[in-house]
């Protein structure tokens, strides 16, 4: 893309099944030089004086955010000793600036032109996101709830990333990959059992690190995996699938990834997320809300033709569109 060639960006993601290789793949795609600033998601063991300051603190005045202060302060040393080797950049972009230190933020927002920061989880969540705006020229975040509580954030959709082309050919109906949730275990297993009925191949992917969640349900047609699936490998899992799969995360407000790799893949959905029906491109053809009470209705929403969006609709949930937002600094 002529709007970014020779341009350069400072990108620090959280190593979430390898997000920020596919962020950097589609920054680059779209004529970025890219600096990522590896961020690693293990555990750091606190000293028996920060572990007696966290409990303190979150039993006594229920704040949180202190071993998530620790934990990105021991990873910052190898993070500001790289972008010391940066001489400058046009634009930075942090996602999730909760997890990094300020001392890194600062960091990054003097070797650029432009800094912005995207919280995709729900500050009440992760509170330690809001000691983070003022290093941010703009900071945007997903949760509708986020935008009214604090007047400094702007609100923005997730997106597809569109680098890679699509591929053709269907290996399975349906598709999911997703985090174990209690509150959402028993409507996946019912999916499940409605898609087998009816002699769809699915692909149901859950993980779980502990067998004993899981014991109990090893005769539903699902699997379950304590390791995760590479973010690339679930794009390519998506685009080779009819159907994906859905389920709000009840501690956000707000619509995840998969909404829009629909969107942008051309799939169609099965979600109990109803904001849904608040897009542009919400198609009770292509799109399902389930609940308890009508989820029986999944068999007939899957013998629907899916209605083909108009390309204006597509392109607009790009990452290519989503990028050209954020970084416009008018």
């Amino acid at each position: 893309m002529d709007n970014f060639k020779d341009k350069s960006i400072i990108l620090a993601v959280p190593d979430h099944f390898g997000l920020p290789q596919v962020f950097k793949e589609n920054l680059e795609f779209l004529g970025f030089t890219v600096y990522l600033v590896k961020h690693d998601n293990s555990k750091i063991k606190l000293k028996t004086k920060d572990s007696l300051i966290h409990l303190y603190k979150k039993t006594f005045s229920k704040n949180k955010t202190h071993k998530a202060i620790i934990t990105a302060l021991e990873k910052e040393s190898p993070q500001i000793t790289f972008l010391d080797g940066i001489e400058s950049a046009d634009y930075a972009l942090v996602v999730r600036p909760d997890l990094f230190s300020e001392n890194v933020l600062q960091k990054i927002k003097s070797k650029s032109n432009h800094t912005v920061g995207y919280q995709w989880d729900g500050m009440k969540r992760f509170p330690l996101a809001e000691n983070m705006i003022p290093y941010f020229n703009r900071f945007f975040v997903f949760d509708s709830n986020d935008v009214k509580k604090y007047p400094n954030v702007q609100p923005i959709n997730n997106f597809y990333f569109d680098y890679l082309h699509p591929k053709k050919e269907i290996k399975q109906d349906i598709f999911f990959v997703g985090t174990f949730m209690k509150d959402r275990i028993n409507e996946l297993l019912q999916l499940s059992l409605i898609f087998k009925k009816i002699g769809l191949k699915s692909s149901i992917n859950i993980i779980c690190s502990k067998s004993k969640y899981y014991k109990k349900y090893s005769d539903f047609p699902v699997h379950f995996t304590k390791s995760g699936m590479d973010f690339k490998d679930s794009i390519l899992n998506t685009q080779q699938s009819n159907v994906i799969l859905d389920f709000q995360n009840s501690m956000h407000n707000g619509v995840s990834f998969r909404v829009f790799e629909a969107v942008g893949y051309q799939k169609k959905l099965i979600t109990n997320n109803p904001l849904v029906k608040n897009y542009d491109f919400y198609n009770p053809n292509n799109i399902f809300v389930f609940t308890n009470e009508n989820i029986h209705e999944a068999e007939h929403f899957l013998k629907q033709d899916l209605v083909e969006l108009p390309n204006e609709i597509r392109e607009k949930y790009s990452f290519t569109e989503w990028i050209k937002h954020i970084l416009n600094s008018n």
